[in-house]
């Protein structure tokens, strides 16, 4: 169906397509990804990008942490409290300001983190590059980081 060109900054019918494929694809790729984790680990998908980034630095404020796209503050608060309780990550005094508190994965953290990593990174081969050349590798992260740089800078 062709679209009404009329009003100022509609989508063309290729960036739409562009756009939808994005949306639908990359919904249903985290969607997969979000099922498989809470039924194999016990973690959700977001759950476990907060123990990936964790694992990559040794602290981090609660506000470095909702940085980055992963969520609000207080969502990202909730999530790193259920991972409190279960072990896999620890709160700690921010010695240099009391206002703040640091977060860092706990070994059984890392542990669990190891263990959900081997069926993510198999399952991202199967639904994602196990499609694609490694030029379409290069030209989606070329793309993606300069949307993420875009979005970053507004």
């Amino acid at each position: 169906m062709e679209s009404d060109r009329s009003g100022p900054g509609w989508l063309s019918d290729t960036e739409q397509a562009a756009w939808r494929s994005f949306v639908d694809g990359s919904h249903e790729l985290i969607g997969a990804l979000d099922r498989a984790l809470t039924a194999e680990a016990g973690l959700s998908f977001d759950e476990y990008r907060i123990l990936v980034i964790l694992s990559e630095n040794r602290t981090l404020r609660m506000s470095d942490l909702s940085r980055g796209g992963l969520a609000s503050r207080s969502t990202v608060s909730r999530q790193v409290s259920r991972l409190v309780e279960r072990g896999d990550v620890e709160r700690l005094p921010d010695v240099n300001d009391a206002r703040n508190r640091l977060v860092r994965i706990s070994d059984l953290g890392r542990e669990r983190l190891h263990e959900a990593a081997k069926d993510h990174v198999r399952l991202v081969r199967r639904y994602l590059f196990d499609h694609l050349t490694p030029e379409q590798v290069v030209e989606m992260t070329r793309v993606l980081t300069t949307v993420r740089n875009t979005v970053d800078g507004a």
